[in-house]
């Protein structure tokens, strides 16, 4: 049974392979999640980790940041933007042309933080 299946895969036009969701991990991948976003003047990505949140500027790698979540002392989200305020280090204000994808990715972080402050 096996063979047959991997035959016919091998034999489906890649085309009709089922693809990712927007900002979700390919099977068998890292279970890091990535999106466009900006903060300021800044273009970048702000990839969702297991244990920590990044944002890599594309602009100007300087302004590149990461934080675990246990470390992040406040999420808060307004109009199309949300902030993420550290314990250390300065606050990013990161804006989204699109509310509900805002909405998605505040949601996931922080789901991410109320599970890493929970004592183990």
């Amino acid at each position: 049974m096996r063979t047959v299946l991997t035959l016919a895969l091998l034999c489906m036009p890649l085309a009709s392979l089922p693809l990712p969701a927007l900002g979700q991990p390919a099977q068998g991948a890292s279970s890091e999640q990535i999106f466009d976003v900006r903060n300021g003047d800044q273009t970048g990505k702000l990839i969702l980790g297991e244990t920590e949140l990044a944002f890599e500027s594309l602009t100007d790698a300087r302004h590149s940041r990461r934080w675990k979540y246990a470390d992040i002392r406040e999420l808060s989200k307004k109009k199309s933007e949300f902030t993420v305020r550290p314990f250390k280090g300065d606050r990013y204000d990161f804006q989204f042309k699109d509310k509900k994808l805002r909405d998605r990715i505040y949601n996931m972080i922080s789901d991410k933080i109320i599970a890493a402050r929970r004592p183990r």
